[in-house]
C-alpha cells in the first residue's frame, strides 16, 4: 500500500506536460514513468485477491478525490495496469463514477472552448481528461464479457 501512495506522490510532483512532443518533463521523467508502469504491471499481476481489492479501493479513492493535470496520462496508465490484471473488477469499480463525472463536466461546459491546438489541453478541462484517461489507456477495459 505504501508503494502506491509513493507512486501517487511522485505523480503529484511531475512537471506539467508540454513541449513539442507533449511529454511529461524531459527524457528522465519519461523514462521513470515507463519504468513505474512496467513495475506496476508486474506488481498488479501478482497481487492476491485481497490485496488487489485494497489497491483497487486505494486507487479509486484517490481517483475520485483528485484531478491532477500533470498526472492525467500517468494515472490513466496506473488504472490500465489494474484493468489488465482484473478487468471486470476494475471496470465495475470505475465505470459508473467516470460516466457520471464525464457527463457532469460536459454539462458544465468542459471541452467547449475552441482552440486550434491539437496537443495543448485547456486547464479547465482537467477533470474531464482525468476521468477519460481511465478508459483510453488500455483496450482491456472494453473487452469485459459482462459489459
Amino acid at each position: 500500500m505504501s508503494l502506491f501512495r509513493r507512486v501517487f506522490s511522485l505523480y503529484e510532483n511531475l512537471p506539467e506536460e508540454g513541449g513539442r512532443k507533449n511529454t511529461t518533463g524531459g527524457k528522465q521523467e519519461e523514462s521513470v514513468l515507463k519504468s513505474i508502469k512496467s513495475m506496476l504491471d508486474v506488481i498488479c499481476l501478482h497481487l492476491s485477491d485481497q490485496l488487489f481489492e485494497l489497491v483497487l479501493n486505494l486507487v479509486y479513492d484517490y481517483a475520485t478525490t483528485n484531478a491532477k493535470s500533470n498526472a492525467v496520462r500517468a494515472f490513466g496508465q496506473l488504472v490500465a495496469c489494474l484493468a489488465r490484471t482484473r478487468p471486470e473488477k476494475t471496470v465495475t469499480k470505475f465505470l459508473t463514477h467516470c460516466i457520471a463525472q464525464i457527463e457532469d463536466e460536459l454539462k458544465h461546459g468542459a471541452s467547449s472552448i475552441r482552440t486550434t491546438s491539437t496537443h495543448a489541453a485547456v486547464p479547465s478541462d482537467t477533470t474531464l481528461h482525468w476521468s477519460e484517461s481511465f478508459f483510453f489507456h488500455d483496450s482491456a477495459l472494453f473487452t469485459c464479457p459482462n459489459l
